[in-house]
Order: structure tokens, then sequence, then C-alpha cells
């Protein structure tokens, strides 16, 4: 059976997240570290549902979903402590569900509803939008990699890598971040030369293409890669 993903950004000791279980569906939870872990995984992994849980203004709530909103079209549920005037505000910010009530069991029906939707929504979907970046286009659900309707040849790792940057085009990702990203490990040993060997070898495949191409991908020094916008 397949596992449906959730992401929680939620503060520590708050709820038993282990306890979310969805009827006739295995769940697999991942809890964010913080706001900024959760939108860098949300970059580069796909998840069913998106669960907010934090003791921010509202006003912050609301452009922590926006912001959600513009990477994703993953649901979204939003708790809050008490009732709140913030709560339409917060849905038309874009969240699906705001419950004010933290009752385990309900928040477990509202997920399993939403998924349910998602899931059948996508189903249908016949069409992958791909992500385009001058002339470069990269298809998530094949994993295919174009430069002016020329496939690139890549690996998991360089296709990774690429996806990452080319759905923040110009921000700037720091080693740590990518080796997390990408190799979905603690980073260790010199990752530093572990990543430049793999883009170098990515850069070789793209100049292949067209001896542009490889410049699209540029080097921060001392501190990481970016996708030329």
């Amino acid at each position: 059976m397949k596992k449906n993903r959730i992401i929680v950004i939620a503060d520590e000791g708050e709820v038993l997240w282990e306890s979310l279980i969805l009827p006739e569906q295995q769940t697999e939870i991942y809890l964010a570290k913080n706001i900024q872990d959760a939108l860098s995984h949300l970059t580069v992994f796909s998840y069913h549902l998106i669960l907010i849980a934090v003791k921010q203004e509202p006003e912050i709530i609301c452009q922590l979903v926006e912001t959600i909103r513009k990477m994703v079209i993953t649901p979204v549920i939003v708790l809050l402590p008490d009732h709140s005037e913030m709560r339409n505000k917060i849905i038309q910010s874009g969240a699906d569900v705001v419950l004010t009530q933290l009752c385990i069991e309900e928040i477990s029906l509202q997920a399993y509803a939403l998924i349910r939707r998602y899931t059948e929504w996508k189903s249908e979907r016949k069409e992958e939008i791909p992500v385009m970046v001058g002339k470069l286009e990269i298809f998530p659900l094949q994993r295919t990699v174009e430069w002016e309707h020329k496939r690139i040849p890549v690996v998991k790792r360089e296709f990774d890598f690429l996806y990452l940057l080319a759905s923040t085009p110009g921000r700037v990702y720091t080693y740590s971040q990518i080796y997390q990203l990408v190799w979905q490990e603690y980073p260790h040993g010199d990752i530093t030369n572990i990543i430049y060997c793999m883009v170098h070898r990515l850069k070789r495949k793209l100049k292949n293409v067209d001896v542009n191409a490889e410049h699209i991908i540029i080097s921060v020094k001392e501190v990481g890669y970016c996708l030329k916008i």
C-alpha cells in the first residue's frame, strides 16, 4: 500500500503527531525543524498534505500560507489555539481547512478527506506541467531534462539538483542545503568537493547540448549554487 506523506510545520511538544492516523491508509509524517526547513523540503519532495500548527501572529501564518500556495497546490490544514478573527483571512490566503479545536480525531478525518480528494484530482491529471527557466525544461513526473527540446541524460542526483534550483530560480542554496536535499543525508565529509564534482559532470552534459547551457548554473563562491534567471 502506497503511503500518504504529510509534512507538519509545528512548535515542539504540542501534539503527538505520530498518533495522526488516516482511516485505511498508511501515513508517513515529516516533522519540519522550522519554517525554512519546511519550505526547502517543499521545493524538492512531494507531499499529500501540509499541516501548520505554529504559535505565530495570524498575519505571519497568512504570509506562510501564501508563500506555500505559490510553491505547491498541496492541501493545507491550519490549526489555531483558539477561535480567531483571522480564520477567514487564513482561508483566503490559501488554506483549505482552519481548525480551532485541536482534536486529533477531527484533524485525522479532515486530513483523510483532503488527501483523498487531492489524490483523486492528481490521478485525473493527464498533462504534466514542466518547470521552465529560460531554455531549460524539467519534467518532474518523467524526471527528464531538456534544453531547447534536446534531452540531457541526467542521473538521479543531477536531476534532483537541477529541479531544486529551477523550482526557485535565483535563490542561492548553500552546500549544506544542497547535500541534505539532494543526497538526503546529514552533511559529512568534504561535501563542497562532492557537490562540485557532481555539478562539473552536469555542466559538461549541458555544454554538449549547447556551449552556453552550462552557464545557467551559477557558483556563488564559498556559499553554494543558484540557477540563472
